[in-house]
């Protein structure tokens, strides 16, 4: 089995299809949590990478 390119953009079209999926069932209040979380696990990683 192959991997590479094609690979990732399966990786990603799926993902967009769950996000799109949850989008249309979670309320947006659970949106704000999660974007939140995002923000602090990215500042996070950037404070370990420099």
């Amino acid at each position: 089995m192959r991997r590479g390119r094609h690979c990732l953009w399966g990786i990603v079209a799926i993902l967009l299809g769950l996000i799109i999926i949850l989008a249309l069932v979670l309320p947006s209040a659970f949106w704000w949590f999660a974007l939140a979380a995002a923000l602090i696990g990215f500042g996070l990683w950037y404070i370990r990478c420099c």
